[in-house]
């Protein structure tokens, strides 16, 4: 909540800036800037001061501390119950243990236990594809990312790009991407789940690429793929697309209807293929599209240097991909999709009555069942790897997407369609989210719902359908609800909920949610400012493991792991805590980078004796003639800058390090101050005269 509040602060006042610009600035500022970054900045601006907002903010944070003091007791009501959260207790240690891994299924989204050795003889054996996969090393994957930021870096700076978007998606120590497998429950063997042979499992691969060598540059890459997406006459961006297609479609009696389906798509995109894809369209297209300040060869030589960065890891053995493209990279989807545009021209210049497609899902709906064939026969015969499968309906139903369809004397008929394979399975009533998103959820059901069928029986056959779904998850629906308010009132609300500034809080309950939006209005920030509820982790994050056989600690000498878990010395954004081991004396500090290299910062100083640095002048006053060896600890996590910033203040106000320099000890904003003893901070101990307030200032110093 404290560093929410910092990161709000900052905020408002970067707001007043804007809404002080001339309308002419505040849009030219607009035009060359790119989307907000999603990474976390490394430096913190300074932000001006402005009497308006610091006074409000001020106003708001008093007010807010009086409503948490007063409900200090109160928490989430939990919605386990006893024996439950024990059997949780007992499957994450059965996890931790090397018995057992949780994960989801491909479709489903029900969890997946099975034992590690199964899941290990699985991944080998699907590694064992010799065209898709091959041996790789530590040492390749070092040399691909770090050709990678030079290319970047040069890119970049020729494009005139902003140095702190540069920097920011210049990826100095990547973690490296992983493999992992979700099984397709759907597809399980019939004599059922007690099976060994890993050979019988039906599985998905995903490279996991988050926090990878290619994360960011292809983010800014994606800004600029989904531009070129409107371009690819067939492709669909949802059911809502679809459903116009087909509700503007002359149909007749007589016309067939069926549904063409790519077989692994991701795995088979010819990546040459998939490129020049890509470059037809950006060259005939590029006056229509934002590139964000780069040319076209930018953008193409930045793809291909993406897509050859492959090197993955599993279980400590280094691999790489091949062939296609890893279903997991930001990049997958839109290239696949831009592939596809090639594969089925031939069969677009043939004019059938409907041809659409969602990524590798196609419906086609012809005259005759000879052009149906005609129709199949061709993209089957336009790239070696990309082969085609056909569904035709079953009694008279066709399923496409979340729709089943039937035509019926040249009549089409639409209603609600769920997968066998999905388990219905909704945020449900008891859990701990806000009320209004658990409303919001069932509202969509049924609209959705309705949306998507026909009058008449069939939309009264998916209402109920979702009845069903909606009673499953624990609500009640004994009627059917109401949407009174018009959209484009809603569309309107919407909008302006955008606009604001967004203060995230921990949610508790719908009361202390309304309390803190009471809060603002007292401040009068309601119009500027917009209450986000974080719910607290569901059971997915707590117990699915991606990298669970690669939370290794790759550091040599490592000095954090051993006070830790393994591989915490690649974790960023952390609070962090050394201790002297001769004398005890601390020292804390916090880092938007891998912690391992600001402790290597720290070390190198210390072993140099660098009176520059806080633990090489530790040793010169302390310990000239000894051998010092320090230990580490992570005392918090937090990604936003500023907020790490107050909460590294914080821990200083309370530990009061002798290591820490005065310049070092970064002061608490007066607003903030009294919050740390909700935080669980003893400051009064440390200042018993002046209380928090020999360590505070009137104004935000935290821009060191």
């Amino acid at each position: 909540m404290v560093g929410s509040l910092q990161a709000l602060h900052d905020r408002l006042r970067r707001k007043a800036k804007m809404d002080s610009l001339s309308e002419n600035a505040q849009r030219a500022e607009h035009n060359t800037a790119i989307s907000p970054l999603p990474f976390p900045a490394m430096f913190l601006p300074p932000q001006e001061l402005n009497v308006v907002a610091d006074t409000k903010f001020r106003l708001f944070a008093t007010t807010l501390f009086s409503e948490l003091r007063r409900n200090i007791g109160v928490r989430a009501p939990p919605n386990l119950s006893a024996a439950q959260r024990r059997g949780f207790k007992e499957l994450r240690e059965l996890s931790q243990s090397g018995v057992i891994k949780i994960s989801v299924s491909d479709k489903g989204g029900e969890f997946v236990v099975l034992s590690q050795d199964l899941d290990r003889a699985m991944t080998r054996l699907h590694l064992q594809d010799q065209s898709t996969y091959s041996p790789s090393a530590p040492e390749e994957f070092t040399r691909q990312y770090r050709h990678l930021n030079e290319v970047w870096t040069e890119t970049a700076k020729l494009a005139n790009l902003p140095k702190t978007v540069i920097s920011r998606l210049e990826c100095d120590l990547p973690i490296c991407p992983v493999l992992y497998l979700l099984v397709k429950t759907h597809k399980l063997p019939q004599d059922g789940i007690h099976v060994e042979d890993p050979s019988r499992f039906k599985v998905r691969p995903i490279i996991s690429c988050v926090g990878g060598p290619t994360d960011r540059i292809a983010w800014l890459l994606n800004l600029i793929l989904i531009q070129l997406l409107r371009f690819v006459p067939a492709h669909l961006p949802n059911t809502n697309g679809f459903l116009r297609i087909l509700r503007e479609a002359r149909l007749e009696r007589g016309n067939v209807m069926e549904s063409f389906d790519v077989t692994s798509l991701y795995t088979n995109v010819p990546r040459e293929s998939a490129l020049q894809a890509v470059l037809e369209i950006l060259s005939e297209h590029h006056a229509s599209l934002n590139l964000y300040g780069l040319t076209i060869r930018h953008i193409m030589l930045l793809l291909d240097e993406s897509i050859k960065c492959n090197v993955f890891r599993w279980s400590g053995e280094y691999c790489k991909q091949v062939r296609g493209l890893a279903m997991g990279q930001r990049l997958a989807p839109a290239l696949a999709i831009a592939s596809m545009s090639k594969v089925e021209k031939p069969v677009l210049e043939r004019w059938p009555i409907i041809y659409c497609r969602y990524i590798d899902d196609c419906f086609v709906v012809c005259s005759t069942q000879t052009e149906m064939d005609t129709c199949f026969e061709l993209p089957n015969r336009q790239s070696e790897p990309i082969k085609f499968t056909r569904e035709k309906p079953a009694d008279n139903w066709l399923a496409f997407l979340n729709v089943q369809i039937k035509f019926s004397h040249g009549i089409q008929k639409t209603k609600w369609y769920r997968k066998p394979s999905s388990k219905n399975i909704l945020v449900h009533c008891s859990s701990a989210h806000p009320l209004k998103t658990k409303t919001a959820i069932v509202k969509n059901l049924f609209k959705t719902a309705a949306a998507v069928s026909s009058e008449g029986d069939f939309r009264a056959e998916s209402m109920e359908m979702a009845r069903h779904i909606a009673q499953e998850n624990g609500y009640g629906c004994n009627e059917q609800p109401a949407w009174r308010r018009r959209r484009a009132r809603m569309e309107h609300a919407q909008e302006e909920e955008r606009t604001k500034v967004p203060f995230c809080v921990p949610f508790v309950s719908d009361d202390m949610s309304a309390a803190i939006r009471a809060c603002l209005r007292k401040a009068d920030l309601q119009d500027s400012v917009r209450v986000v509820e974080i719910p607290p982790s569901n059971l997915k994050r707590q117990l699915v493991r991606n990298r669970l056989y690669d939370r290794r600690c790759q550091t040599p000498s490592c000095v954090i792991c051993p006070s830790g878990k393994e591989g915490d010395c690649m974790i960023s954004g952390v609070v962090y805590l050394i201790t002297c081991q001769l004398c005890g004396e601390e020292y804390v500090g916090e880092t938007g980078r891998p912690l391992c290299i600001r402790i290597k910062e720290h070390l190198d100083g210390l072993k140099k004796s660098r009176k520059s640095t806080p633990l090489g002048d530790h040793r010169i006053q302390h310990h000239v003639n000894e051998g010092v060896t320090v230990s580490v600890m992570i005392l918090s996590r937090e990604g936003d800058i500023s907020a790490r910033k107050t909460l590294e203040a914080l821990w200083i106000a309370a530990k009061n390090p002798k290591v820490n320099r005065k310049d070092e000890c970064v002061a608490i904003t007066r607003e903030l101050a009294p919050f740390a003893d909700l935080c669980g901070f003893d400051l009064h101990s440390r200042y018993p005269r002046g209380g928090a307030g020999a360590g505070v200032t009137g104004e935000n110093t935290q821009t060191r």
